[in-house]
């Protein structure tokens, strides 16, 4: 068994991150994307691994993506902001990624989560697919709208809360956000 160190940048940092998005992310889940999000967990927690230099955390939470951006393709889905993809992804692989350091033998005793910064994939996951799902929405809200101004489009995307108005003013459908 491991001690374990959780690394100031790649790992505290974007549980920070996670938790302050996380009552926005569960109130926009629904039943269906929280089911989707369980399964994710589970995918994450079984299928990931570790070797003698790393643990490899499979991002099971590719599959809580889909989920999203199939309906949203078809006009629906569109109260799913880019924050809470990125925290429940985070928060999917964080628990894996610290039990699978405490397990998996380390050269020196001492597992760091998050070892690698910036550059970990704790946090390159996570930041990957939100902006994946940025591209996607924004795309799709300029086919269903035409023009749509990316300042508010990306306010809308990683508020902390929901926003209420948009940049010209006007109320923004509660069902929306």
């Amino acid at each position: 068994m491991n001690s374990i160190s959780i690394d100031a940048i790649g790992g505290v940092l974007p549980l920070a991150v996670s938790l302050l998005y996380l009552p926005r992310s569960v109130r926009s889940l629904g039943c269906f994307n929280g089911v989707a999000f369980i399964l994710s967990l589970l995918i994450s927690t079984f299928s990931s691994y570790c070797d003698s230099n790393a643990v490899h955390v499979v991002p099971g939470a590719i599959l809580l993506c889909l989920a999203l951006w199939l309906p949203r393709a078809r006009g629906r889905n569109r109260d799913f902001p880019a924050a809470a993809i990125f925290a429940l992804t985070f928060i999917a692989g964080f628990p894996v990624d610290v039990y699978l350091g405490h397990i998996c033998h380390a050269a020196n005793g001492t597992a760091t989560v998050g070892g690698a910064g910036l550059a970990d994939g704790l946090i390159l996951g996570p930041a990957m697919l939100a902006a994946v799902h940025c591209v996607i929405y924004y795309f799709c809200e300029r086919d269903e709208n035409g023009k749509v101004k990316l300042g508010a489009f990306l306010e809308q995307q990683f508020a902390v809360l929901r926003p209420s108005a948009d940049r010209t003013g006007t109320a923004v459908d509660a069902k929306r956000l």
